[in-house]
């Protein structure tokens, strides 16, 4: 089986502030988790704090909020364990980010992913 990482993004002018519809949305993203997990395919998953509260280092500087001006933001990710890319695209493409504006970037983890040399964790 081959691991994808799913990461989730959403155009910045179009954060959602009220309360309820966060709530509404946060509660479909949820169940989309869990239909994941209860299909065996989803490792692990997390939803991002707002860029605001990253830190960018760099060789002569570490700044606060993102290092560069972007007009999307990653939102969260997942990873994934299916059979090939195909079937990543199949899972990344039902996650309902896509259907409130934003969407989805699937790239493939190396196939030696554990500790070591690229950092990974055995899961």
């Amino acid at each position: 089986m081959a691991r994808y990482t799913v990461f989730l993004h959403h155009p910045l002018d179009q954060r959602e502030t009220d309360p309820e519809r966060l709530a509404a949305l946060m509660a479909e993203h949820d169940a989309h988790g869990r239909e994941l997990v209860d299909e065996g395919v989803m490792i692990f998953g997390s939803p991002l704090e707002d860029p605001d509260a990253s830190t960018s280092i760099r060789a002569d500087s570490i700044v606060d909020g993102p290092f560069v001006e972007v007009n999307e933001i990653i939102v969260g990710f997942y990873v994934i364990e299916v059979p090939d890319l195909d079937a990543a695209i199949a899972v990344a493409r039902r996650n309902p980010i896509i259907r409130h504006g934003g969407g989805v970037e699937v790239r493939p983890m190396p196939d030696d992913a554990g500790p070591g040399v690229h950092g990974g964790v055995d899961a």
